[in-house]
């Protein structure tokens, strides 16, 4: 089901079915755009206003591409690339230069192409409907014209601790994700093919070589929104992922012509130092088009705001139910002063720094290098010895890895302070999840990895990816929450350009045990202050994240109140009601309970009835 206030779009084939389906859709569309037959190729609905993006198309001959999202081409250039080309692998020029977060379609001499972005904030799913496959954006949509049922092994995965990529599929039987490396070919027979065309760089760059490029690429990202929304909010926590992007905004909104409104939300911790450092930022970003908010302790929803009340049009769960009342009060509160943009630092974590996995990879490359950056991070991180050297030594290919995971679903989560060199983050159920949904889980696991293969050919490049990706699904919901609120909701770092411009550094200079992000440090010489440069702590929020949960005690105890989780066969009541509501049990993650807050949420959203796409005869 989809809201009638959701952006959605359809892509058919060149086929005499096309018909048919885009006959079903149509009056819930606002646009029906042709192949150069005739035919329909593209369909769907794109609210006015720059919150939503924009659909811009252009025709040459019997090309026809369309460039839907966050993006700076005009028709005239789009024209210009359908001018220059031949096949849909010609396309692979305008997807590599595309600056933003957009989905990228086009349709030549009667084949289509139909591509999200790297990162899964844009994403495309494919089904079988009427006889040919059709692709979406949306898998709801897909759902509600198939009818397809919900995959119960698929909804059990969403109950890890953490669900990596390879497992994120679509909650409906029948519905396929198209991987965020690839394209889907939908051909003149109804087919279709899934093709890769992306991979990682190669990640041979120094620090100092590829800070230029980072600064570009996130310089780029920010431009793209400040050039559509002429009134632009963003995070200034005083972190070195936040913060380069008020400065950026800054200056593009300088040259623009446009407003800037930085917010930061308080915090309950007093030895919290994000104020600290946020400060000395706000001296500086004193221009007269720019505003700061800082919103104090208790100005905003805490933590656990609601999550009984079920979170309407999302395809999936959202994995930050525990903060959604605050992001939306955030979005209407800057769409009501004008915003339509909200830029965030998430993705920084995920794509500026690697994961110490790449001491993996060291140790064999570089043995003496590895040595000393073990020492550093045994000192930071109280790994002992013998662990250390048995994580170094464990040889496990991405399928062997798998299969092991697959066979440890019920074991215990492994303390923090052993090191963690594996491909992904251990895959963890815990303990409130039934045996029944643990062994078809496995078995799914066990499947999958008879094929797998990783994102990248080393450990570091294959967690980052994945992390990113993870974090990308999550943006992807809270932007069509955030839409509708009034400001939507960005992540530069999470677009195709800046991942890039991350991954092709080497990992062992990304992440030191003695400097702080070096390569953000590097490419923000000449835009930050250097105090804020100088930064090498992380806030913490365990305080807030306690304090919302004894506040609404009430909410997370009505929403596994008779759990929806319970009646599809995955959770015990009690023992998930117990691990909610009394004192936290030891040793499962605290995300463990976001996870069957989200999926209980989501599972309850899907009774809410909201309105559907309108039909007739699907």
């Amino acid at each position: 089901m989809v809201t009638d206030t959701d952006s959605w779009f359809l892509v058919l084939p060149d086929h005499p079915a096309a018909a048919a389906v885009a006959a079903a859709v149509r009056p819930g569309a606002e646009f029906v755009h042709p192949h150069a037959s005739g035919r329909p190729w593209l369909i769907g609905r794109l609210p006015a206003g720059p919150q939503h993006g924009r659909l811009v198309r252009a025709a040459a001959g019997d090309v026809r591409l369309a460039v839907i999202g966050h993006h700076d081409l005009d028709e005239d250039q789009l024209r210009s690339w359908a001018g220059r080309i031949r096949d849909t692998a010609g396309v692979d020029r305008l997807a590599r230069s595309l600056a933003g977060s957009s989905h990228l379609v086009a349709s030549i001499a009667g084949r289509v192409r139909a591509q999200g972005t790297v990162s899964q904030v844009r994403q495309v799913f494919h089904a079988r409907h009427g006889g040919i496959t059709v692709a979406a954006d949306r898998a709801a949509v897909l759902a509600a014209l198939t009818g397809a049922p919900i995959d119960p092994v698929s909804l059990a995965s969403r109950l890890l601790v953490i669900t990596p990529t390879l497992l994120a599929q679509p909650l409906w039987s029948g519905i396929s994700a198209v991987p965020p490396d690839s394209w889907l070919s939908l051909t003149g027979d109804g087919g279709a093919r899934v093709h890769r065309w992306w991979q990682p760089p190669e990640p041979h760059l120094s620090v100092a070589r590829g800070a230029d490029g980072l600064r570009d690429a996130l310089a780029a990202a920010v431009d793209v929104r400040t050039a559509t929304n002429a009134d632009v909010g963003t995070d200034l926590s005083g972190g070195l992922d936040s913060t380069p992007v008020s400065f950026l905004a800054a200056r593009s909104l300088e040259r623009t012509a446009g407003r800037l409104t930085t917010v930061r939300m308080g915090v309950a911790d007093p030895v919290h130092d994000d104020h600290v450092w946020a400060a000395g930022s706000t001296e500086v970003l004193t221009a007269g088009h720019i505003t700061h908010q800082v919103f104090r302790p208790g100005e905003l929803p805490e933590m656990f705001d609601g999550v009984a009340e079920p979170v309407t049009g999302l395809d999936e769960p959202i994995r930050w139910i525990r903060t959604v009342s605050r992001i939306r009060r955030v979005s209407a509160w800057l769409g009501a002063n004008g915003a339509t943009a909200h830029l965030t630092g998430h993705g920084g974590d995920e794509v500026v720094m690697a994961k110490p996995n790449y001491l993996h990879g060291l140790v064999w490359r570089r043995p003496l290098l590895a040595r000393r950056h073990m020492v550093g991070f045994r000192s930071l991180k109280r790994w002992s010895l013998g662990a250390t050297l048995a994580a170094l030594t464990e040889r496990h290919s991405y399928r062997s890895w798998l299969a092991e995971q697959a066979g440890s679903l019920v074991a215990p989560f492994p303390p923090l302070t052993r090191p963690m060199f594996a491909w992904d983050y251990p895959l963890r159920m815990p303990p409130w999840v039934n045996r029944d949904a643990v062994g078809a889980l496995e078995a799914r696991i066990r499947e999958l990895a008879a094929g797998a293969e990783p994102l990248a050919r080393d450990r570091a490049g294959h967690l980052g990816l994945d992390i990113a990706r993870q974090l990308g699904s999550v943006v992807r919901l809270a932007q069509s929450l955030t839409a509708a609120q009034g400001a939507t909701l960005h992540a530069p770092y999470l677009d195709d350009r800046v991942i890039e411009a991350c991954l092709a550094v080497r990992p062992e200079e990304r992440t030191t045990p003695w400097s702080y992000k070096p390569l953000m440090v590097a490419a923000m010489r000449d835009t930050l202050p250097v105090e804020t440069l100088r930064r090498a702590t992380k806030g913490e929020f365990s305080e807030d994240y306690f304090r919302g949960l004894r506040r609404h005690r009430d909410q997370v105890a009505e929403i596994f109140d008779g759990p929806l989780v319970a009646e599809h066969g995955l959770v015990d009541t009690a023992a998930l009601r117990h691990a909610a509501l009394a004192a936290y049990p030891p040793g499962v993650p605290q995300i463990a309970l976001d996870a069957a807050m989200a999926t209980e949420n989501w599972l309850r959203s899907r009774q809410q009835k909201p309105v559907p796409v309108p039909m007739s005869g699907a």
